[in-house]
């Protein structure tokens, strides 16, 4: 310092005396920076999932078209089985009144274990059928979701023992207790069928609507039961 003088002071930062060009550069970089990039990444994905989550009323009609998307999943599933227990029944019935030939008698055993399979829980179908569908849940829902279960006992319940009880008929006619028992089985298919159209009643009395029926069949009484 040389006496006599004053220092000099350092010039002050002063934002306003900068030029206008500079201050927009720094702005700029501020938003290139990867921290603040991801900050608002965040705050507009939380946004939108707050914004998609928000309750919001549902129409009958948007209602209906949930649980019929819901029933034409559940008939695809419950088809092969259907299918099933319509065959072992037919089966049944003709080797009763003596209409299998010696060759189709044959082949009977073997396709009665593809029935036994399709209404088991190692059928694909029935797995999707206990494992996959998802109801939409409302009050008309909630009925939907009750018929399903009743479909799922329908199917692995009622209509495999009523096959299983026609495989061993086969080898065993004429045996009373299993006759019996398939008696039984074929009263909780009609038990079970009734129910399951009950349900789907409640359900459209919700909606005032019309909705898709489950494809559970009409089974003949079978000879002898």
């Amino acid at each position: 310092m040389i006496e006599g003088k004053t220092p000099i002071d350092s010039p002050s930062y002063d934002p306003g005396s900068m030029p206008a060009s500079s201050l927009l550069s720094q702005k700029a970089v501020l938003y290139r920076r990867p921290w603040f990039l991801i900050t608002v990444a965040v705050i507009v994905v939380v946004a939108v999932s707050v914004i998609v989550d928000l309750p919001h009323p549902i129409t009958k009609v948007e209602d209906a078209t949930a649980q019929n998307a819901s029933m034409k999943q559940i008939n695809t599933d419950i088809g092969p089985c259907v299918f099933a227990v319509k065959e072992a029944f037919s089966f049944y019935e003709q080797k009763v009144s003596g209409r299998l030939s010696t060759s189709n008698l044959a082949q009977v055993p073997s396709l009665l274990v593809g029935d036994q399979t399709a209404c088991s829980f190692t059928s694909g179908s029935i797995y999707d059928l206990t494992n996959n569908i998802q109801v939409l849940d409302t009050k008309a829902g909630k009925n939907i979701d009750h018929m399903l279960s009743v479909v799922v006992l329908w199917s692995t319940s009622d209509a495999l023992a009523a096959i299983e009880d026609i495989q061993y008929l086969f080898s065993h006619p004429g045996d009373s207790k299993k006759l019996q028992n398939l008696a039984k089985e074929e009263a909780l298919l009609t038990t079970d069928r009734t129910l399951a159209l009950n349900y789907v009643a409640q359900a459209e009395r919700t909606l005032g609507l019309k909705l898709k029926q489950p494809i559970m069949p009409v089974l003949p009484q079978l000879s002898g039961t």
